[in-house]
């Protein structure tokens, strides 16, 4: 990132170069062989490129170098041992820095959902799946995935001196605790109108915010810190808070979903009920009284959330109580990156942050670090930063990116394998597609570009609205896209749970973004969103569509006062990854109207710029391209080498066995067709075609996965009569078919 530096870390010897273990909670970094020739002296030059390159030590194997002209490079290391000379090279784009004003998240309020899809998808969410997270939390005789209320209870007693019961489950277990407080909170905000099932899991969750929230807080220490399972130690085995020792305690991943739990909650109740903000605030500065640069501690934990979180809280409390209330602990976030050192690309601590290019490590841990770089970017605009979040998203969307928009192969622990590895029996942890939102979210505040908001919205339409069945009944913790087993309704790690809600019911602030003079709309999603101080008036935004069945919108803009302001719409791009490609082509606009006048509007940075003075009323009415798209991977994919996959508008599909052979072949110009099947898994656009040997093919969406399976489709194999593994459940539903 111009004019800042690029970290440079190069190997010359015998053998292969050293490398931090991938996989695994341990390993260190593997010993060079011993050398069996005379060490070589090293030379760093520029192949080629459009401007100059410095280096700070050219014959040293760590440097860096800066480049003087926007454009792509390609370095040289050459290595000569007196007897012979080798070399490699590296390929470094240089790019300017991200705009110095950034767009501003939209926060979600009360609002209302008028889609066909996003209603049935929310209910399922609000009445079936909070609920039964509810009833989960609140038992004591869980045999799997244990640690709920009962924590929080236990910890009370013991602050206050009395009898207590040991903590249950993983240290981690307030995890899900306060995700499902953030998932009520959020659900509380959406309006039921009038749906009677709706009405009622909200008055449960709200009876439940009442009996939970004093419990939580009970389990509060008086300084503010929060975490059951330390409460509740053994303190031979675990004798103070921040240790290095301690780092797999989840100390600040428990407490990131605090501090975040409690943003939603006081939105929820309108600035009313302080109670979680107030405890929140109190726990933050209990940190940042303990963990910062001398005389305070080092420290960093093994599992990141608290990072994003900061960021996120220090915001709020910025907007709450005034510019500079919440810088603390924004400042507490990058130190806390900072920290990250010595250790292992399990979880990040490799190299510091701001010298990791490459997407490595536990796949969750990753995406939450680099959510909360870009956190810190926007907020300090440090270039190192700036340069190190651009690299891991380029690597990350170009070399190690799923169709669905998932992440991480599973190749290392619940992790990211190699460059170009994607095989289809994937790990994609639906808590990584959380991340994974997160990530390109941020990164559309900074650069104000809508290609992030296309990828975030790839991921919720593929990777994480199916991670619950249609019912809300059943979760994946998992989403391979080769799925051989159903859904469960909880897990001996259920950090997915809450985190799943959490995430999906946050729409205004996924569907809408602004700056000073513009509202940028991002996601195309029937419903009504007041966005507050767009050029100094509040502007209610109605969006009426079936979108993604149909790629007919109108959005009608209502600001309380008439005002000259941007409205940027998001003209949908469904190639932005440089793996696939797709046919035919479904990008653009086909049309736009302002109040019943054709416009043909500037494109910026992908959006449709209607620039005007806006009053009530005033309504645009868009159509985009909605068209079935084959997609092809690129043949740096093993695994999708002579295959296609099916894609209409931002939805991937999915061809399952319980209406076909699923191992036919599809012929390259076999015609494909849409139609409407309402009585079909809740009402979806199916893609009808034939097989290259006349078959019928029908394709679903891919959220709709592994809803209709048989019972004896699922069952697992028994295990072999002599002993040993039973054979795999067979492959059921499968996104990347056969091509001719």
């Amino acid at each position: 990132m111009l004019p800042g530096k690029t970290y440079l870390n190069g190997y010359a010897g015998y053998g292969e170069p050293p490398r931090p273990a991938r996989g695994g909670r341990g390993g260190q970094v593997a010993l060079p062989p011993a050398s069996p020739g005379p060490a070589p002296t090293v030379t760093w030059s520029k192949e080629s490129g459009p401007g100059t390159v410095a280096f700070a030590d050219a014959r040293s194997l760590v440097t860096t170098a800066t480049f003087s002209t926007p454009g792509t490079y390609i370095l040289r290391l050459t290595a000569d041992n007196g007897q012979s000379k080798v070399s490699s090279t590296l390929n470094v784009a240089a790019e300017t820095p991200p705009p110095a004003a950034h767009l501003n998240p939209v926060y979600t309020k009360n609002f209302k959902i008028n889609s066909p899809l996003w209603n049935a998808r929310a209910k399922a969410l609000i009445v079936n799946w909070i609920p039964h997270c509810i009833d989960q939390i609140n038992r004591t005789d869980l045999q799997q995935g244990q640690g709920g209320i009962d924590n929080f209870i236990e910890a009370a007693k013991a602050l206050a001196g009395l009898p207590h019961g040991n903590h249950k489950g993983y240290v981690f277990s307030n995890a899900w605790v306060h995700q499902t407080v953030e998932s009520m909170s959020i659900a509380l905000m959406i309006d039921p109108r009038g749906d009677p099932d709706i009405i009622r899991a909200q008055e449960k969750m709200r009876a439940t915010l009442e009996d939970w929230i004093p419990k939580i807080l009970a389990a509060q220490h008086p300084d503010g810190y929060l975490q059951t399972a330390f409460t509740l130690r053994n303190p031979d085995r675990w004798p103070d808070r921040w240790t290095a020792q301690g780092r797999s305690n989840h100390e600040g991943y428990t407490a990131g979903y605090f501090l975040e739990s409690a943003i939603n909650h006081y939105l929820m109740t309108n600035k009313k009920d302080a109670r979680l903000y107030n405890a929140a605030k109190k726990l933050a500065d209990c940190w940042a009284d303990h963990i910062g640069p001398t005389p305070k501690q080092e420290w960093f934990d093994g599992h990141q959330e608290m990072e994003q979180a900061l960021v996120r809280f220090g915001r709020f409390v910025n907007d709450m109580e005034g510019p500079g209330k919440g810088q603390k602990y924004i400042d507490l976030a990058k130190f806390l990156l900072d920290c990250r050192k010595g250790g292992r690309e399990y979880d990040q601590s490799h190299l510091p942050v701001v010298q990791q290019y490459e997407a490595a490590g536990h796949a969750v841990r990753a995406a939450y670090t680099y959510s909360g770089m870009a956190d810190v970017a926007i907020e300090t605009h440090d270039i190192d930063y700036e340069s190190a979040v651009m690299s891991l998203w380029d690597n990350i969307v170009n070399k190690k990116y799923y169709i669905t928009g998932g992440i991480g192969s599973g190749e290392t622990s619940e992790g990211f394998g190699p460059n170009y590895s994607l095989p289809n029996n994937s790990y994609c942890e639906s808590c990584s597609s959380c991340g994974e939102v997160f990530f390109q979210w941020k990164m559309n505040l900074e650069y104000g570009d809508a290609r992030y908001a296309d990828l975030y919205e790839e991921t919720i339409y593929n990777a994480l609205l199916g991670a619950t069945d249609l019912e809300g009944k059943n979760f994946y913790y998992q989403n391979p896209l080769n799925a051989n087993s159903v859904r469960h309704p909880w897990d001996t790690c259920p950090c997915c749970v809450g985190n799943i809600p959490r995430t999906l019911l946050m729409l205004p602030t996924w569907i809408y973004a602004k700056s000073a003079d513009s509202l940028y709309v991002n996601l195309l999603i029937g419903s009504t969103v007041n966005v507050e101080d767009v050029a100094g008036t509040d502007v209610e935004m109605v969006q009426a569509t079936d979108y993604p069945w149909s790629g007919k919108v109108s959005i009608t803009v209502n600001p309380k006062v008439r005002k000259n302001f941007s409205i940027r719409i998001r003209v949908p791009k469904r190639n932005v990854s440089g793996l696939y490609t797709s046919t035919t082509d479904a990008n653009g606009i086909v049309s736009l109207a302002v109040n019943g006048s054709a416009v043909k509007p500037k494109i910026e940075k992908g959006y449709a710029v209607i620039t005007r003075a806006w009053k009530a009323g005033d309504k645009i009415d868009l159509v985009f391209p909605m068209k079935v798209q084959r997609v092809r991977a690129s043949d740096k994919i093993v695994a999708d080498r002579g295959r296609v996959a099916l894609r209409y508008g931002p939805l991937v599909y999915n061809i399952e066995a319980v209406d076909q052979d699923i191992t036919q072949t599809l012929g390259p110009d076999s015609p494909l067709t849409t139609e409407w099947k309402g009585d079909l898994l809740g009402g979806v656009m199916i893609i009808k075609g034939t097989f290259a040997n006349g078959a019928a093919l029908m394709a679903i969406p891919n959220y709709a996965r592994y809803n209709r399976q048989p019972a004896a489709a699922v069952e697992a194999p028994p295990a072999p009569a002599g002993g040993g593994r039973p054979a795999p459940r067979p492959t059921m539903s499968i996104i990347w078919i056969k091509e001719r």
